[in-house]
């Protein structure tokens, strides 16, 4: 048995960011301090959301979300309070922030806040039917737990966020790993903050759809900070062995799978050989899963196909970026012997993943490679797509 060790992990309360959704009144969502009598989300009983904000000053204020791909305008009142209210929105759990004059913000009368790498995004829950898997129930929960480690290659301390399913306490079993990694605008913590990740996982294991294991969930830039700082779009093209060129619908065209990635060598050569160390795991190729989204899922699949030795299960989620030269693509029958599954997806809406997504399903088709492909109609690049794909993904792990 390898418990975790109390010197490198700090608990987190798993359910905490899930006591909003179980809160007494769905639609009170959390308020500012300091006298701000702003009442900003506001969510209807017919699903209509109402934000506001105060700035008297202000030329012009227009309301971002993920539920919309478009910058909506808000309009100015006689009290200075700038107000937008949408028509009916599917219940869900959505992002929202403010541009003012320019300058992004997050609902200054909303607490429930969460940091990303682009921007600083106010949450909104929009409670109702259809939100089943992935909101809070009584059923029983895994736990969160962090990591802390030195990355001695660039001297940065970094962070990784790691699931143990209901149970993993008190037994004595080993669990297979799934690796889910996050996109460029994102960092370690947004598949639990956003992405609902452990909520996903808890009610399909309460529901016998899916197999118990753990997620591991890391910080994939370069660099660190609050937020996760992002480098630029060519470093992270290069720390991905991507050429930059002749332009296709996005980005520029692979260079090879086995290049030198950083991000490569920091799962291979730190996280994977923590988890291992830390967690009872089944430490072997039939239970290894690498998946991710957008940046993510890009990394994913030049990571995973470069390593048939090491993972059975890949994935890329509105992925921006193919590959296009990888050891996977040598032999057909030996990829296709060597994989469980790979697994492509994308919104048909997503303006950064669909048309690399849907280009690198074309090429494995035509190389005669298996694998599944998920076209979903009218999904952006963003969690709400995320969230499903996750749910679609896990039921089809680690089935022996």
């Amino acid at each position: 048995m390898k418990p975790p060790s109390l010197l490198c992990r700090v608990p987190v309360i798993a359910i905490a960011l899930s006591l909003l959704a179980a809160s007494a009144d769905l639609r009170a969502q959390p308020r500012g301090g300091g006298g701000n009598t702003t009442r900003s989300p506001e969510v209807a009983a017919d699903f209509r959301v109402t934000f506001r904000l105060s700035s008297p000053g202000a030329q012009a204020v227009n309301l971002l979300s993920d539920f919309s791909a478009d910058t909506i305008p808000m309009t100015k009142g006689d009290n200075g309070a700038w107000t937008f209210t949408t028509e009916a929105l599917k219940p869900g759990y959505y992002q929202y922030w403010f541009s003012v004059d320019g300058t992004v913000t997050p609902d200054p009368a909303n607490t429930h806040v969460r940091p990303a790498s682009g921007v600083y995004k106010s949450m909104v829950d929009v409670p109702g039917p259809g939100t089943e898997w992935m909101d809070f129930r009584d059923v029983p929960h895994g736990t969160l737990h962090e990591h802390q480690y030195l990355n001695k290659e660039n001297g940065t301390a970094r962070r990784v966020v790691i699931y143990t399913p209901p149970g993993y306490e008190r037994s004595t079993a080993s669990y297979p790993v799934l690796y889910l990694l996050h996109g460029r605008d994102d960092y370690e913590r947004g598949w639990t903050q956003t992405g609902r990740a452990h909520l996903i996982m808890d009610n399909l294991l309460a529901e016998g759809k899916t197999v118990p294991a753990i997620i591991v969930m890391p910080f994939i830039h370069d660099t660190t900070g609050a937020a996760g700082q992002q480098p630029s779009i060519r470093a992270l093209q290069a720390s991905l062995g991507i050429v930059t060129g002749a332009r296709g619908a996005r980005g520029g065209a692979p260079a090879g799978a086995t290049g030198g990635s950083y991000l490569e060598r920091d799962i291979l050569g730190n996280i994977q050989p923590l988890v291992e160390s830390t967690y009872r795991v089944k430490a072997d190729k039939p239970h290894r899963a690498l998946f991710g989204y957008s940046m993510g899922g890009s990394s994913a699949l030049s990571i995973g196909l470069s390593h048939p030795e090491l993972y059975a299960y890949v994935g890329g989620f509105s992925f921006p970026f193919g590959v296009q030269n990888s050891p996977a693509f040598a032999s057909a029958e030996k990829t296709n012997q060597d994989y469980k599954l790979i697994w492509l997806s994308s919104g048909t809406a997503d303006n950064q993943g669909w048309q690399s997504s849907l280009n690198f399903h074309n090429q494995l088709t035509t190389l005669g490679i298996k694998h599944e492909w998920t076209a979903s109609e009218g999904y952006h690049h963003d969690y709400q797509i995320w969230r499903i794909y996750l749910r679609e993904v896990l039921p089809k792990l680690f089935r022996d």
